[in-house]
């Protein structure tokens, strides 16, 4: 039996207000800290798991980012993505 795992598949992200020359970093940003936040989930989920569900969409809180900042906007989207996902802060 496999452990357990999280998968998270955006079909379309919508970037409001981010400048078109920052956009590909800031969804790298994501990308790479869901993969991060996903892997450590779980190696510390020791058997733990979630409901398995759909979810249509998924609105994040409004976030305070530092402006001119594509990568840190990446990561604090994604770990946005992530509480919303499992309930609770990453």
């Amino acid at each position: 039996m496999s452990g357990p795992r999280i998968e998270v598949v955006v079909d379309e992200l919508v970037l409001r207000g981010v400048a078109p020359e920052h956009a590909n970093e800031v969804a790298a940003a994501i990308e790479s800290r869901l993969a991060v936040l996903g892997e450590r989930w779980t190696a510390d989920a020791g058997g733990r798991g979630i409901a398995p569900r759909d979810q249509a969409d998924l609105r994040a809180p409004a976030l305070a980012v530092a402006a001119g900042s594509p990568a840190r906007l990446g990561e604090a989207v994604a770990g946005a993505v992530f509480e919303g996902v499992l309930g609770g802060p990453r």
